[in-house]
């Protein structure tokens, strides 16, 4: 790699997650050059499996190592060559135990439930080794050795409700932004120090994300099962002026459809891949314009007519 090539690192909680929230973008800078690297904290092997002809994968031994396929299969299709599980010392997507013995750590899938109003709150038996409920120290000492290593020009990962309250996605957003603050200091093996220039947040902004619930709402009919527009909308969602960067990869929406597709355990997509949904049924429009918020560094370069960043190398 040269010193003046453009990098873009993702964290991220769990497998499908990336493709969900920023597929499009993903795919966008990886065929304009940019080495994209993503990281993925668990193999999420505590999700729920959707097909019936797959519910034999429905135990944690078996779900994490098949959702390494599936993360496999979506970055061919958003055409990203790096991908990483945190703690994993060399090649991504080896069983759990072939990690372990070469010195390196596997986080579970904590797993979440729902309270009384349907909001999502953590397991109440969580897994030995719960990504959430590990010391964030730990996780952010190996993110930030990584970060030193890639030297990347922006960072991008969850607000701090996680984008919905998972507690991964929280734990995930922690480690994310201590791994930030650790980087910029040196290593434990003199490693030089790395301050990353612009770190974002993945966010909605309100009044588009009403609006298209709305418009899939009144398209779907009887068959709309997703959010009430009209009512509390997940931690993402933020008032517009919150939105500091909107990335246009709408010629890259065939890419993400196909990526949301592999993860065929956990994403179901509708046949003209407008729509998907998860395990909870709720419908959401498949988004090939995806936002941000800028919450470190100085924003720069050519804006939308609201004002927002258009690249987030700028």
């Amino acid at each position: 790699m040269t010193d003046d090539l453009r990098r873009l690192v993702l964290v991220h909680a769990h497998p499908d997650d990336e493709t969900i929230g920023n597929g499009a973008t993903m795919a966008k800078y990886a065929a304009e050059g940019v080495e994209v690297t993503l990281v993925t904290c668990t193999r999420g092997e505590q999700g729920e499996v959707i097909p019936a002809e797959l519910a034999h994968l429905a135990h944690p031994d078996r779900l994490g190592e098949y959702r390494v396929g599936e993360l496999a299969s979506a970055m061919t299709a958003l055409g990203v060559r790096d991908h990483r599980f945190l703690g994993d010392p060399s090649v991504p997507g080896r069983p759990a135990e072939e990690v372990r013995a070469d010195g390196g750590v596997v986080y579970a899938d904590s797993g979440m439930a729902y309270d009384h109003d349907g909001g999502v709150v953590p397991s109440p038996n969580p897994p030995a080794g719960a990504f959430a409920l590990v010391d964030v120290e730990e996780p952010a000492e190996r993110l930030a050795a990584l970060l030193r290593e890639l030297r990347p020009q922006v960072v991008v990962g969850y607000e701090p409700g996680g984008g919905y309250g998972h507690p991964d996605h929280v734990q995930a957003h922690l480690v994310m932004m201590r791994g930030i603050e650790l980087a910029a200091l040196a290593g434990p093996d003199d490693e030089a120090p790395w301050v990353v220039p612009k770190v974002y947040w993945t966010v909605m902004p309100e009044t588009l994300t009403r609006e298209a619930l709305r418009t899939l709402r009144d398209g779907m009919g009887e068959d709309y099962t997703g959010p009430d527009p009209e009512d509390r909308l997940p931690s993402m969602v933020v008032p517009d002026d919150q939105v500091t960067a909107a990335i246009d990869a709408t010629a890259f929406t065939a890419a993400k459809v196909e990526a949301l597709r592999a993860h065929v355990t956990q994403v179901k997509v509708s046949p003209n891949g407008t729509y998907f949904a998860l395990s909870n049924d709720l419908s959401q429009p498949v988004m090939g314009l995806e936002f941000y918020r800028l919450v470190r560094g100085t924003a720069g370069g050519t804006r939308d007519e609201l004002g927002r960043e258009t690249d987030l190398f700028a």
